[in-house]
């Protein structure tokens, strides 16, 4: 593969995560679609109707969590929710960032592409020891609450973004003015 064709590589996979999150920018709770049509996936069934989440569910879920701490405890409850819910949309503003760095970056030469191909290297060594943290590599962090598909999203994205990692660092020492 050549250099050019190796940072273009690079650069297209890092826009993948956009097009699964975007949207989350906007409405962070769209994620159910993810846990709805995707992740059953992984645990080798069908989406289905009966078994999906809806909006008034999330809604009730999140409310519950609130509801069952003491009452001098609710405004701390609230605030843990709101920041849950924000940092979904900062994560999906991070994505956003980083495709439209890299459609930028697809009309650079190779040499100006080499920040882009450090910073979403960085990103996707981080990302690969997240996702492996949660297929059951302990020592790389704590996620208390991984769920079965969540394990198995692990399992599915810590090869995807090693491989994303491996391309990026590769394109940056290919690019080094």
């Amino acid at each position: 593969m050549s250099d050019n064709a190796l940072s273009t590589t690079a650069l297209i996979l890092s826009i993948v995560p956009f097009a699964v999150h975007g949207v989350e920018v906007m409405f962070p709770l769209l994620a159910r679609w993810i846990v709805n049509g995707v992740l059953p996936f992984l645990g080798f069934t069908m989406p289905s109707r009966a078994t999906s989440l809806t909006a008034d569910e999330q809604i009730t879920m999140l409310d519950a969590a609130i509801d069952v701490v003491p009452q001098e405890k609710k405004t701390a409850a609230k605030d843990y929710i709101f920041l849950m819910i924000f940092e979904q949309r900062q994560g999906a503003i991070c994505f956003t960032a980083v495709a439209a760095g890299a459609i930028y970056g697809l009309t650079l030469s190779l040499a100006e592409r080499n920040p882009l191909h450090f910073v979403f290297g960085v990103i996707a060594v981080l990302m690969t020891l997240v996702n492996a943290n949660h297929a059951g590599i302990r020592f790389l962090g704590n996620h208390p609450k991984v769920s079965r598909h969540g394990k198995r999203v692990g399992i599915a994205f810590a090869p995807f973004w090693a491989l994303v990692a491996v391309l990026n660092w590769s394109a940056f020492a290919t690019s080094m003015p």
